[in-house]
C-alpha cells in the first residue's frame, strides 16, 4: 500500500513538471509610465527634461542639445582656495556659481561680495551644512532661511538655486524648498576633489566624463585637501575650450532666475 502511495505522488509530481514545461513563461509586470501630454510641455520644458531633471523644480544636468558647461564649487567662502579659484576664473574668463554656507558668510561676507561683484553667481547650500534628510522639517526651513537671509545681507539679492548638503533629499525636503519656489541644483560630475585627489586626478576625472549640459561639482570650503583640484582648474577649462565646450552659470545653462525678484 506504502508503494501505491509512493507511486500516486510520483505521477502527480511528473504531471505537474510536464504541465509547467508546457507553459511560456510570463514577463514581469512592470509599472506603467503615465503618459505626458505633449500638448502642455513648452519646448523649454521638453528640452529640459533629461534624465531626472524635474523642469523648474530640479535639476541634474542642462540640455544635451548644447555644447555648455557649469563649474560649481561648494562649501566656501574661505580665504586660502577662494582667492586662487577666482583668479583662475577671471584669467580664463570664465563665470561659475558657488553654493555657499550661511557660517562661512557670516565669517568672510567680503568674500562673497566679491565672488558677487565679478559677475559669479551664489546659491545657497543651507547655514549650517547639516543633512536635512535627518531634519525635522521646521530645522530644514530654518537651514534655508537663514542661510538665504546672510546672503541677502552680503549680497542684497535672495538667490533661488538651492543644493542640499551632501546631495542629500527627500520628499519632506523638496516640499519645503518648491514652497518657497526655489530650485534643487545637483550635479552631473563630482569630482570628489575633497578626498585630497592630485591634479591629474581630477583633470582625467573631469576630461574622462564630459558631455553637453554637465554641471561639474569641487569645492572651494575649509578643506586642506583642495590643492591638486585646484590646480588642475586651468588645465580643465584650456582644455574643455579646445574641445568647443562654453562655461556658463547655472542659470545660463538651464535658463531660469538666480534670485528673487
Amino acid at each position: 500500500m506504502k508503494n501505491k502511495s509512493y507511486l500516486i505522488l510520483y505521477a502527480l509530481c511528473a504531471i505537474i513538471l510536464f504541465l509547467t514545461a508546457c507553459t511560456p513563461l510570463k514577463k514581469p509586470e512592470t509599472e506603467t509610465v503615465p503618459k505626458i501630454d505633449t500638448n502642455i510641455l513648452s519646448a523649454h520644458d521638453d528640452k529640459y527634461k533629461r534624465g531626472h531633471n524635474i523642469p523648474g523644480k530640479l535639476y541634474w544636468a542642462g540640455s544635451a542639445e548644447d555644447k555648455k558647461i557649469a563649474l560649481t564649487f561648494d562649501d566656501g567662502p574661505e580665504e586660502h582656495w577662494t582667492p586662487k579659484i577666482l583668479a583662475i576664473l577671471e584669467m580664463q574668463q570664465v563665470k561659475a556659481t558657488f553654493f555657499v554656507i550661511g557660517e562661512q558668510v557670516q565669517r568672510h561676507p567680503e568674500m562673497l561680495r566679491e565672488i558677487f561683484d565679478e559677475g559669479h553667481v551664489v546659491g545657497n547650500h543651507t547655514f549650517h551644512h547639516v543633512n536635512l534628510v535627518k531634519a525635522e522639517t521646521e530645522q530644514v526651513k530654518q537651514e534655508l532661511e537663514k542661510g538665504a537671509s546672510i546672503i541677502k545681507d552680503v549680497i542684497g539679492k535672495t538667490p533661488k538655486l538651492v543644493r542640499p548638503p551632501f546631495g542629500f533629499h527627500n520628499e519632506n525636503v523638496d516640499a519645503v524648498i518648491y514652497a518657497k519656489k526655489d530650485i534643487i541644483v545637483l550635479w552631473s560630475l563630482d569630482t570628489e576633489d575633497w578626498q585630497g585627489f592630485d591634479s591629474r586626478t581630477v583633470k582625467d576625472s573631469v576630461l574622462s566624463k564630459m558631455q553637453n549640459g554637465f554641471i561639474v561639482l569641487q569645492h572651494n570650503g575649509v578643506n586642506t585637501h583642495l590643492g591638486g583640484s585646484v590646480e588642475s582648474l586651468s588645465d580643465i577649462i584650456i582644455e574643455l575650450k579646445k574641445q568647443g565646450y562654453a562655461f556658463v552659470t547655472i542659470p545660463e545653462l538651464l535658463e531660469i532666475e538666480p534670485y528673487e525678484k
